[in-house]
């Protein structure tokens, strides 16, 4: 007589230690299940990276908050391009990814989220134009409300580069409600129209929690690695953008004024006095370099000039006062005329209201004004 329940060639004996297992067998698939039903379609809508053809390419795409700049050769045929997108699992992109499309003027996407309950639009923008050679720092925008962010535009006034600074990682210590309470904001009353003022700012109780009592006004051509400033602050500078022009100086207008209390990870230095800096640096990129960061940007042996403020030169004034720094040929380099056309060089400026802000030292209140910045070349 068979007990139980059967299936074709199975006969299941019940017995104590089995009715057991089997129960024990029957809960853990039901929570297995439940944990899979709990598992809840992802509410993110982001675009994670952007690949185009690599022969194109000045410089790899930059992916912001909501815009894409996609840096080529001048001989790149706009009409036709597809880039190709990879996103935060689940989510969807319209027109879809890889759709060709005419790119002499910036295209907006618009990434759905899996659960479906979020969307965000990106503008992507391919740019031909290198940078100019003049910045006057008229133009500023709101990033989320929250921070100035300067850029630069082409004679189409399309963006073709925005100032990076540190304010994207200032944010996150909630120290400031407004825009004029960050490191790095538009002002007034500048040499001529407005100005960029950057001041070294204290980042509050978080900000010190997390070993990073202030932070220093900068600004700077390159792109500011956020995921990294926490971990690795100098390696959060990502400097470096492609020109087509070899510098031989820089020369601006600029009014400096250091904070009454130097201090070094938070204690007070009454022996030390705050003050600024303002550099360039020209190197040439290749596979292995893409950029300069905090801990080799005056070392890589694919720098080619540098251009430094002397220590004569950082005084404080009141007054907009000129200067003039040389880019100084180093290790002998020379310049190769179809690396030079093809974008494989980069240059960036520096400006700090700190000279030691990238190991959180300086005077809170220090503040340099910058404006109507010139490369010469």
């Amino acid at each position: 007589m068979k007990t139980g329940f059967s299936e074709p060639g199975l006969v299941f004996i019940p017995s104590p230690m089995k009715n057991i297992s089997y129960i024990l067998l029957f809960l853990s698939s039901f929570l297995f299940l439940s944990c899979i039903q709990a598992e809840l379609p992802n509410a993110e809508a982001d675009i994670l990276s952007c690949s185009v053809d690599p022969d194109i390419l000045r410089k790899d795409p930059i992916i912001q908050n909501d815009r894409i700049q996609i840096l080529v050769k001048s001989s790149t045929d706009l009409t036709q391009q597809a880039p190709v997108f990879t996103l935060t699992p689940g989510a969807a992109i319209f027109p879809a990814s890889g759709t060709v499309l005419n790119f002499t003027k910036p295209q907006t996407y618009t990434v759905t989220s899996e659960d479906h309950q979020s969307q965000k639009k990106y503008e992507v923008s391919y740019v031909i134009s290198t940078i100019g050679s003049k910045f006057s720092f008229e133009q500023v925008r709101l990033e989320n409300g929250k921070f100035d962010v300067f850029f630069e535009t082409d004679q189409n006034n399309h963006n073709i580069m925005d100032w990076a600074s540190g304010n994207l990682g200032f944010a996150l210590t909630g120290a400031s409600s407004t825009p004029e309470g960050y490191p790095t904001a538009r002002w007034a009353e500048g040499k001529v129209g407005q100005a960029a003022k950057l001041t070294t700012q204290s980042t509050g109780s978080l900000g010190a929690i997390m070993g990073k009592p202030m932070a220093a006004g900068n600004l700077f051509m390159g792109e500011f690695d956020l995921s990294a400033s926490i971990s690795d602050p100098l390696k959060s500078l990502h400097l470096g953008v492609p020109v087509d022009l070899v510098p031989k100086g820089v020369k601006g207008f600029f009014k400096y004024k250091a904070g009454p209390v130097y201090k070094q990870g938070g204690v007070v230095q009454p022996n030390k006095k705050d003050t600024w800096d303002i550099y360039g640096v020209f190197f040439e990129t290749d596979s292995n370099l893409k950029y300069l960061d905090g801990t080799n940007k005056f070392t890589h042996p694919n720098i080619v000039s540098i251009a430094k403020v002397t220590p004569a030169q950082r005084i404080e004034t009141s007054e907009w006062t000129s200067f003039y720094i040389p880019f100084d040929i180093v290790n002998n380099k020379t310049i190769d005329p179809q690396k030079l056309k093809d974008g494989k060089y980069n240059l960036t400026l520096v400006f700090t209201s700190s000279i030691d802000g990238d190991t959180f030292a300086g005077a809170e209140g220090s503040t340099l004004l910058i404006d109507e910045i010139e490369i010469t070349h």
